[in-house]
């Protein structure tokens, strides 16, 4: 009987013990999932300041939130977390602390960014330019959309950039994928979701470009003879290589050039007049010989019911301008032998024109549409430049210096 007590008595003995210790591993685990506040190297508690798994955070009322949130920080050590509660207080004095809660995946992100500029009128993009970042942004929401917006980092943008390389894409091609992200990311900071951007620092990478020849006068005149004969729309194709050659602007903006637009009084015709330029700004192209005869001619053979200077052939009862004159273009180029050259050779072929008549390089940036003030085209047609500089060097002249004869004695 007395052997039966004792062992009744160990085994709750033991169930107690064992049973406390449980319940003392669940208050450490619970307490290292327990926000507590952080102490100095004096246990003095470092107001706003909390701790949880080890991991810093900041709490926070932010205007117009109900309660305090708890911001996570990158901080290891206390003095850091000190410095970046700084960073945090600052960024919330100026209004630029994220929002709280979840984010929104990228995916959904993204298709809301798409939506916004293809539905608002004036967004700032283009059709062209929205459907070329639509291209790339469905790439990086196959690669991205399950991930949150606030949660990309950096390794993940290099993943898919190396993919990108191993798959053998143009680096330019890759350059453009960035940047499409980069716009979609700058209007997430911009809304709130965001503290700073992945790729802030993100480096393009380097393109190499083969250096094309230019066209020359005798190529030009090949070409425009060719276009003559290539298509049904022989003459309208010649005088679209015409005006692209001798005002310098780019093939869609020529296509959108109207009657309007052209004035013989003031001797100018004005490129971009709808704001569709490439930097949004309308220029004014001066007459020079050739494309003042050349819009004379165009002018007193244009069709009446038209408005636009190079109108659609399929256009039948109504006013529209040409979509697109590539196609009877390459067909031009390829019997001229010229297979290399292409819309954009004319705009080059403009401004090498320019510059070895003399003209100065800020004035061809104005016709061009260059901001720069003709950094771009110094950049580019430096060896043209100095060509000019060395003509021009030529030409210069120094007078014999005349010496009355007063001044002698001082010159002595």
């Amino acid at each position: 009987m007395l052997t039966l007590f004792y062992r009744l008595f160990y085994f709750n003995g033991m169930t107690r013990f064992e049973t406390g210790s449980n319940s003392q591993n669940e208050r450490n685990v619970n307490h290292k999932f327990r926000f507590t506040p952080a102490r100095d190297s004096r246990k003095r508690k470092v107001r706003g300041l909390w701790i949880r798994n080890g991991r810093y955070y900041l709490q926070m009322r932010v205007e117009g939130e109900k309660s305090a949130r708890k911001i996570p920080l990158e901080a290891q050590n206390l003095e850091a977390a000190i410095k970046e509660i700084r960073e945090k207080q600052s960024a919330k004095d100026k209004g630029q602390l994220p929002t709280a809660g979840r984010k929104p995946k990228f995916g959904e992100y993204c298709q809301s960014y798409l939506d916004f500029h293809a539905t608002v009128k004036n967004s700032g993009k283009r059709p062209r330019t929205l459907e070329r970042e639509r291209t790339s942004l469905i790439r990086w929401m196959a690669a991205l959309g399950h991930v949150r917006v606030d949660k990309i980092t950096r390794p993940m943008i290099a993943a898919f950039i190396d993919g990108r390389m191993r798959d053998g894409l143009a680096p330019r091609s890759i350059n453009v994928d960035v940047i499409a992200l980069r716009n979609v990311l700058k209007r997430a900071l911009n809304d709130g979701l965001l503290n700073a951007l992945p790729t802030a620092g993100l480096k393009p990478l380097k393109v190499r470009t083969a250096k094309r020849p230019l066209l020359t006068p005798a190529q030009f005149d090949t070409l425009c003879a060719a276009a003559r004969v290539c298509s049904k729309n022989g003459d309208e194709l010649i005088d679209y290589i015409k005006f692209l050659a001798f005002t310098g602007a780019r093939c869609s903006e020529a296509l959108r050039v109207k009657w309007v637009d052209v004035d013989f009084d003031r001797r100018h015709v004005t490129i971009g007049a709808d704001g569709l330029s490439k930097n949004g700004k309308a220029r004014v192209v001066d007459f020079n010989p050739n494309l003042e005869r050349h819009l004379l001619e165009m002018w007193q053979r244009h069709a009446p019911d038209t408005s636009w200077l190079f109108p659609s052939p399929q256009r039948g009862d109504r006013d529209i301008a040409a979509r697109s004159l590539r196609d009877s273009f390459e067909i031009a180029r390829e019997k001229a032998r010229l297979e290399w050259a292409g819309f954009h050779d004319l705009r080059h072929y403009f401004c090498s024109m320019s510059i070895m008549s003399g003209i100065d390089v800020r004035t061809i940036a104005e016709w061009m549409g260059h901001l720069d003030g003709g950094i771009l085209i110094g950049k580019i047609y430096s060896h043209l430049l100095g060509e000019q500089r060395q003509r021009m060097a030529a030409k210069l002249v120094f007078s014999p210096i005349v010496v009355e004869p007063q001044n002698e004695a001082a010159l002595a």
